[in-house]
């Protein structure tokens, strides 16, 4: 979930997005066509050339990009900008003389993946002008010369850190011409193309993810395009295991949705895992269970996981015609407000008990009501509608219910969790982190983080489920004013639906995660964010 701090993009290409090519980390071809949310620095991160030469090679005055316009790539930045890499010469290690960032190429401009501390001994890989690749703590990117004793003095060959050698090796080939990358991602910075064919040392593996050597070369390849998975060395005793990210939990679901591009389904919820079929677009399909941003599906007898980015919901209509209210109580009615008078009730598919509950809301809960028949009342829930009994909902005068107080120690918890994430101002958005280790948080991630540092229990999931369950108490209005501590989400920013949250440090300033790193943002002051409130949440 990728929010935008605050700034409104010059303008992100809207374009037919084609299928989720089970080639994800082949090597990428001289040119680019312009997809979905793609803009000039996305693709300058992608392709590791930069946001001048695409313009110069493409002949582009602005930052605007067309819907299927293909742009030419270049294989590497002129020497001005960015230096020819040569290989390391024979000497000692660097000790960096402060606090250095590691960045994902040789410049100012890119990505921070980690900081590495004062004094810590670095083994060079290669230089290009004033910068030296290095390796550090798992991660491979580049540091200025400036910050190292001696910038000049490589060693004979590269070495993995001690942190990440393992008591044993396995050896695999490509099956594919296959990109070597400094992290586990897709957009990750890609150090060297592998041949098909080749054989890499398996040094552990790490979900999707293989971290393997290739000559002189360390760094990440996903497990789909090698011969065999090999099993996870044991860490050396003297050196400490690294926790393991929480899993997310599969939650059984019963929700039809509409593909919006020709998309690939695949044996287990990510882009790491084998390719069982491609479902056209415009195909409605349905979802009975989900794994993160991943659902399960069934296509012309084959079963697998797709990418939520790729579909849109169907909402689910009543089983006997209704007759709208005057108004949507909840949420526009100007006279009363629905609000859940049981512990817990079952929000359901369609308006009967023997259908699938999709969902619940618990007591106190205001309900956004569209329409009541027969006993049931269609409700908003998430991004979708179900349904609910009429007869353990209340309707009471506009004004009447209010949020609700909040312990004492549940307002200790929410400041303690400002605290932390205050801690971690200016640090880089990293997509899917919830751990400072790994250099950075994405938006939910940093609540995952925060409230458990503050003594909160709460899974690590999205934002859609943090707004639709019952973390963090019930949904309070976009009306209502906050105060310090509560949840603020947003919808419709990377994606449609509630997609980002944040934390209120008073009544109109939040601290988050966003785009350009962990800070703040004023509500009130910036339409990007004030159009995008859907409401608050008071743990």
């Amino acid at each position: 979930m990728s929010p935008k701090s605050g700034l409104m993009y010059s303008f992100a290409a809207i374009a037919a997005v084609s299928i989720i090519a089970q080639a994800d980390e082949v090597a990428a071809a001289s040119t680019h066509v312009v997809r979905a949310g793609d803009t000039l620095w996305s693709i300058s991160q992608t392709h590791n050339v930069s946001v001048a030469q695409l313009k110069a090679s493409n002949n582009l005055s602005s930052d605007r990009l067309a819907i299927g316009q293909t742009l030419k790539l270049s294989g590497s930045a002129p020497s001005t900008v960015k230096p020819a890499a040569t290989a390391a010469t024979p000497g000692p290690g660097t000790v960096t003389t402060a606090n250095l960032n590691m960045r994902l190429a040789a410049g100012t401009s890119h990505k921070v993946l980690v900081t590495i501390p004062k004094g810590k001994t670095l083994n060079p890989i290669q230089t290009s002008g004033a910068w030296t690749k290095v390796s550090y703590g798992g991660k491979t990117g580049w540091v200025h010369n400036g910050y190292l004793t001696t910038a000049s003095v490589q060693p004979t060959t590269p070495t993995t850190p001690s942190t990440m050698a393992p008591t044993t090796a396995t050896t695999s080939k490509t099956t594919a011409n296959l990109n070597l990358r400094a992290s586990k991602s897709t957009n990750s910075s890609v150090l060297v193309t592998i041949p098909k064919g080749k054989s890499v040392t398996v040094l552990s593996i790490e979900g999707s993810w293989s971290h393997v050597k290739y000559g002189t070369k360390t760094g990440f390849v996903a497990n789909t395009y090698l011969t065999k998975a090999a099993s996870t060395p044991t860490p050396t005793p003297s050196q400490p295991v690294a926790p393991s990210k929480p899993d997310i939990k599969e939650e059984s679901i019963n929700q039809s949705y509409v593909t919006t591009a020709n998309l690939n389904v695949r044996q287990g919820p990510g882009i790491g895992y084998a390719l069982v079929t491609n479902i056209p677009n415009g195909t409605t399909v349905k979802a009975t269970k989900q794994s993160g941003t991943w659902v399960y599906v069934t296509y012309n007898g084959k079963s697998g996981y797709v990418s939520t980015g790729y579909l849109k919901q169907t909402t689910t209509a009543p089983s006997a015609p209704v007759t709208p209210n005057a108004g949507d109580g909840g949420a526009g009615n100007e006279s009363f407000d629905y609000v859940v008078n049981t512990p817990s009730l079952n929000v359901r598919a369609s308006a009967s008990t023997s259908s699938a509950v999709i969902g619940s809301v618990t007591a106190g809960q205001t309900l956004r009501v569209v329409q009541t028949s027969n006993g049931w009342h269609q409700i908003y829930i998430g991004n979708t509608t179900g349904f609910v009994a009429a007869s353990y909902v209340k309707a009471v005068p506009k004004g009447s219910t209010t949020a609700p107080s909040g312990s004492s120690d549940g307002l200790a918890k929410s400041l303690a969790a400002i605290a932390v994430a205050k801690k971690y101002v200016g640090t880089p958005y990293i997509w899917a982190s919830s751990n400072p280790a790994n250099g950075g948080f994405d938006c939910s991630g940093l609540i995952y983080y925060a409230y458990n540092q503050a003594g909160y229990s709460v899974p690590r999931t999205n934002v859609a489920t943090y707004w639709s369950g019952s973390y963090f108490g019930t949904q309070l209005s976009k009306t209502f004013v906050p105060k310090a501590g509560d949840l603020v989400f947003f919808e419709n920013t990377y994606t449609a639906g509630p997609s980002h949250m944040g934390i209120m440090i008073d009544s109109d300033t939040f601290i988050h995660a966003g785009t350009y790193g962990l800070g703040y943002n004023t509500i009130s002051k910036e339409p990007y964010w004030k159009s995008r409130v859907i409401g608050y949440k008071r743990p």
